[in-house]
């Protein structure tokens, strides 16, 4: 292989590589996203609240990576992957849903998508129904359907560990 064809193929997989690496980020339009969060999200939290969680969630889509290594996890003797990112339909999904969604638009939509359940984390089924498991499964959804402090990923330390989360009002 002469130098020169050897460069061409070396910066051809070199950009085959970085596209590679960018194939799995997905771009979802944020307001249309907001818009949803505040139809599915509890009202309580205000439009400041579920707009937070919207960004929360598009940025986990931004940040999602297919075939990441998520670890052992306890009982489990295999090393578990990451799939196919479940934001690849959210952008079409939110087209259809139009920039102010209603109530009405997204139970046909979860209806038509034969959404029954929230699922454990966002598998792609709709984004709504993923949007509600990304905040419900979290430390924040968990403490709002409690409506206590519990602070899930958040270490009390030894010295506190015999208190009972506070609750709120």
């Amino acid at each position: 292989m002469q130098r020169r064809s050897f460069f061409r193929w070396l910066a051809g997989l070199g950009a085959f590589t970085w596209l590679h690496a960018q194939g799995d980020a997905v771009a979802l339009d944020e307001s249309a996203l907001a818009g949803l969060a505040a139809v599915v999200l509890p009202a309580s939290l205000g439009r400041a609240g579920t707009d937070k969680v919207a960004q929360q969630f598009a940025a986990w889509c931004r940040d999602y990576r297919e075939d990441a290594d998520l670890g052992y996890g306890y009982g489990h003797p295999r090393t578990r992957r990451s799939g196919l990112n479940p934001a690849r339909n959210y952008p079409r999904q939110l087209a259809a849903l139009g920039p102010a969604p209603t109530r009405a638009a997204v139970e046909a939509a979860l209806a038509a998508a034969a959404i029954t359940a929230l699922p454990r984390r966002p598998n792609g089924g709709h984004v709504a129904s993923d949007l509600m498991s990304f905040y419900f499964t979290s430390a924040a959804g968990n403490d709002y359907l409690y409506r206590a402090a519990i602070l899930r990923d958040a270490c009390r330390g030894f010295e506190r560990n015999a208190e009972n989360p506070s609750h709120a009002s």
